[in-house]
């Protein structure tokens, strides 16, 4: 497979070319960073091949915005974040807020500069090509260096009280990205990579319970959830009835016994 044919395989669309698409992503992506960056540090606080990394590369880095919230917690590296989405990366350029971090336009195959440690934050659950990815980014790693994979991790996804309307949404939305190609199930996804793999190998995981008794979080997540059923929607990725599942969500998050929780799975993996 040549390059081209890799990035064409690769890359995901987020229609971020349609402003209110964009707007939607950008809120996203604060909101996913906010209620899960404290217990992402665990992760980073105890990993001594971040703790030493010099150089820091985010792949798919979006807005900018969680780059950034690391950057500011570990001043003592150099960071630089690539993105295919022109809008992603004119919000970085804009709201860049410390002097060790730099934004790009352009795919993981566009890097060329090697780099201590690889960070790749709910990216591959977009991807088709997982083994393509981890090829690149184990060239873009220095030897020795590490990659820290963060998504979604499904099964600990759970509402209290029971929310079928949305389940099956969300269910519905799952299975159509898996028959695209791009199954969420990354952890399985990187596990059968890595198998058939001569540079990685595997490091530390850690899955992660966020739950919404956290301060703060219930809402976050009622924010979350509402901005995913409006992106699918506004996106017309498939026909649903997303009336109903808006206000099934609407009544549960004005409950006073609403529970919910979702789940992270961080994947280190380390360069020979």
């Amino acid at each position: 497979m040549t390059e081209e044919n890799l990035n064409s395989h690769t890359v995901p669309m987020f229609g971020t070319e349609k402003l209110s698409i964009a707007q939607i992503w950008d809120q996203m992506q604060r909101l996913q960073t906010d209620f899960a960056l404290a217990q992402e540090l665990t992760y980073y606080y105890t990993s001594p091949q971040w703790l030493k990394a010099k150089t820091v590369l985010d792949l798919g880095t979006g807005n900018g915005y969680y780059l950034s919230k690391i950057a500011q917690r570990f001043p003592d590296k150099v960071y630089h974040g690539v993105d295919i989405s022109p809008e992603f990366i004119d919000i970085a350029l804009r709201e860049a807020a410390t002097v060790n971090i730099s934004f790009a336009l352009g795919s993981l195959f566009d890097v060329t500069e090697p780099c201590d440690f690889v960070l790749m934050r709910l990216v591959l659950q977009h991807m088709e090509d997982i083994p393509a990815i981890l090829d690149q980014a184990a060239r873009l790693t220095n030897p020795g260096g590490s990659a820290l994979i963060i998504d979604a991790y499904d099964p600990f996804r759970f509402f209290h009280p029971e929310l079928p309307e949305f389940m099956e949404f969300f269910s519905t939305y799952a299975e159509h990205e898996r028959i695209a190609g791009r199954d969420r199930r990354v952890a399985n996804r990187v596990e059968q990579a890595l198998a058939s793999n001569p540079v990685w190998r595997p490091g530390t995981t850690l899955q992660l319970l966020i739950p919404s008794t956290i301060e703060g979080n219930l809402d976050l997540f009622a924010k979350t959830y509402t901005l995913l059923a409006d992106l699918v929607e506004q996106s017309g990725t498939f026909q649903y009835n997303f009336r109903a599942v808006k206000d099934a969500w609407r009544r549960w998050t004005e409950r006073t016994d609403a529970y919910t929780q979702v789940g992270l799975i961080l994947i280190g993996i380390d360069r020979y």
